[in-house]
């Protein structure tokens, strides 16, 4: 096609405008190719970059929500656990060996205090809930086989020609169950908790006349039920 240089240069000039754009689109394709190739990796490398971070926020935000969770219920069991275990005083009396205060744990039962205190053959827990849970300044009073057999038994209340009850069916103020309380005239669910009550504090009635100590009970009031207890 060219026999010498002259051939050449002749080509050249004769066709420069065509080889020159030839020349500018292949160098703009290479300029294409090359850049715009590293800006599409290099836009690639950066959403990877953000997407790694924003998966290493949500594996640790999971971790924190997680371990907050762990340690609320860590937390909820140990207060649930020291409630279980809180000191309560129990007083026993009646039909017991040992009758005493007892330092027993909220979680034990009335059977468990009990055990301890030694029932007597002749207790009676037919009236008492074995299976209830202690609370502190609780009394347990366990009454006697005797004291049920006694009040059967009885004949009907009797008065004298004073109107007044006869000595023979006087309820001890210092054995007395709630139930006892109640069948005397005159007595409440409200006068007999304060009776009760006074009976826990002071451990016993050293008089019949301890009962005008009471609240609700005056002098009226103590001398309508007064013969109806002895102590």
């Amino acid at each position: 096609m060219f026999n010498n240089i002259n051939d050449i240069m002749n080509f050249i000039l004769k066709w420069k405008v065509q080889i020159i754009i030839a020349i500018s689109i292949i160098l703009i394709g290479v300029f294409l190719i090359f850049f715009k190739g590293g800006d599409i990796s290099e836009t690639n490398l950066n959403n990877d970059l953000v997407n790694t971070s924003n998966n290493d926020s949500k594996i640790s935000n999971q971790g924190v929500n997680n371990h907050h969770k762990n340690k609320k219920g860590v937390d909820d069991n140990l207060d649930k656990k020291d409630s279980e275990n809180k000191t309560v005083l129990v007083d026993v009396k009646g039909a017991v060996e040992k009758p005493d205060v007892y330092e027993m744990k909220s979680s034990d039962r009335v059977n468990d205090v009990l055990k301890k205190a030694k029932l007597l053959k002749e207790a009676d827990v037919t009236q008492i809930n074995l299976s209830e849970k202690l609370t502190d300044q609780k009394m347990i009073n366990v009454p006697s086989k005797n004291d049920v057999n006694k009040n059967s038994s009885s004949p009907p209340s009797s008065i004298n020609s004073n109107g007044k009850n006869s000595t023979q069916n006087k309820v001890n103020l210092n054995t007395a169950t709630e139930s006892d309380l109640l069948n005397i005239p005159g007595i409440g669910p409200t006068k007999v908790k304060e009776i009760l009550e006074y009976k826990q504090k002071n451990g016993q009635f050293n008089s019949v006349d301890n009962l005008k100590d009471i609240k609700g009970i005056g002098g009226k009031t103590f001398e309508k039920i007064k013969d109806y207890f002895t102590v």
